[in-house]
């Protein structure tokens, strides 16, 4: 049963927070959003309740050459009102001649395309928030970066001590997108340290960048089995794998168009954990990510994108290992094995729908602003499966926004879009901004 008399002193609590806040220094910006919404199923108007953000407020403190930075959230759901105050963001940041400096909880942007970035892999997603834009899918972790500048020249390196995996919905009922049981008592984390380094510079008038990183998967994979400590307990084990990423990006312009694009190569293989029975292989991969973003401005300030992103495995142990096999047993028995791929822990989310899909929007504005529309659709071009989305936004009077949404997913049988039929919804909600 929905306790409002809790919800009001949650969100009481979280507004005090930040008004107290405001007042440790001068210099203070502080804004944020309340947007309550609900959720329905298109099939049988059922409501589909998940967490979302329903509050946000994000505070500045500037003193000189230094300012402190933090971005907060509290996160609720209706059903049965469980509700999470999360610190998204909390970071210095330090203004030399020279550059930038930030230490805290961060969440990093690199790449040059609107959101599916596979260069960008500094951060863990958030697979609650996965269709939502930018930062807003992304979580916050503790890190260090520094930022150099020289001429037309940008160096930046991130150092992250510790590794933090994707936020996986566990036995989501509602969210069919993930395992249908908990399991991260047999998901094994290595607190190692990553880093990432990028430079950026303009030539000819088109911004080009590079990047490394190395570090870890963001999400796990199938490690093998603990050796039981007792006869017939096999327990499984996960863990995410070591790899490393090279990656390049472009922004430039041709007339009217601007064109964005980048590509990356990642290299990832499994390490030694303790009293592991391995299953006979050393898994390693190899494959590439890459994603071409074209948006025009008609004359009428309509604004048409369109996004192709692919991958493709270069290389999966996987295939040696069946190929030794087959020369060892008859190719009747081998029909039987249950048959394992390699499957990429890191780069864009999109990636895990499709090897090779077509992203396409148009949004408009309309009455001085007060109106947004906004249409998008993502269609694989391998498998038969697509998704179709249509939102407005509309601002009454200032600071007051109503938004509704319309997602619609299609899939044959066999694809994951399929599965997500029934998570097809429309979507409405009330938003306030201060």
């Amino acid at each position: 049963m929905f306790d409002i008399l809790k919800f009001k002193k949650d969100l009481f609590y979280f507004f005090v927070f930040f008004q107290v806040s405001s007042h440790l220094f001068a210099q203070v910006t502080v804004s944020g959003s309340f947007q309550p919404s609900k959720m329905f199923r298109l099939t049988n108007q059922s409501e589909i309740s998940l967490p979302f953000r329903i509050a946000e407020a994000e505070v500045g403190y500037s003193l000189g050459d230094f300012e402190l930075k933090s971005n907060t959230a509290m996160e609720y759901r209706w059903e049965n009102n469980e509700n999470e105050l999360q610190f998204r963001e909390a970071y210095l940041m330090w203004y030399p001649s020279w550059g930038e400096v930030k230490v805290g909880k961060q969440i990093h942007a690199w790449g040059a395309v609107d959101g599916n970035n596979p260069t960008d892999n500094l951060n863990p997603y958030d697979y609650y928030y996965m269709f939502l834009p930018g930062a807003d899918r992304k979580i916050g972790t503790v890190s260090g970066s520094v930022k150099y500048y020289w001429n037309d020249w940008q160096f930046e390196g991130v150092y992250i001590p510790d590794h933090v995996g994707n936020r996986v919905p566990f036995g989501e009922k509602d969210f069919p997108f993930g395992p249908p049981i908990d399991i991260t008592e047999f998901i094994y984390n290595e607190k190692s340290p990553e880093f990432g380094i990028h430079v950026q510079t303009n030539i000819f008038g088109s911004d080009i960048g590079f990047s490394y990183f190395n570090g870890f998967d963001r999400m796990f994979s199938e490690f093998g089995i603990i050796n039981p400590p007792t006869p017939g307990n096999i327990l499984p084990v996960f863990a995410f794998r070591k790899t490393k990423a090279f990656g390049v990006n472009l922004v430039s312009f041709i007339q009217d168009f601007t064109l964005r694009s980048e590509a990356s190569y990642f290299h990832s293989k499994k390490y030694d954990l303790e009293n592991l029975n391995e299953s006979g292989i050393w898994e390693e991969g190899e494959y590439i990510q890459f994603a071409f973003q074209l948006e025009y401005i008609t004359e009428n300030n309509l604004m048409i994108s369109s996004q192709l992103i692919g991958q493709e495995i270069i290389y999966d142990s996987w295939d040696d290992y069946y190929e030794n096999k087959s020369s060892s047993i008859d190719s009747v028995s081998i029909d039987h094995i249950y048959i394992r791929s390699f499957q990429p822990g890191l780069g864009t989310p999109f990636a895990s729908f499709t090897d090779l899909g077509l992203l396409l929007s148009v949004s408009a504005n309309y009455f001085d602003d007060a109106l947004e529309l906004m249409g998008n659709t993502f269609i694989d071009l391998k498998d038969s499966q697509s998704m179709l989305g249509m939102s407005a936004n509309y601002t009454p009077i200032n600071n007051w926004k109503i938004n509704a949404s319309i997602s619609k997913f299609m899939g044959e049988e066999g694809t994951q879009f399929n599965n997500m039929e029934d998570f097809s919804h429309f979507q409405i909600g009330l938003a306030y901004h201060f």
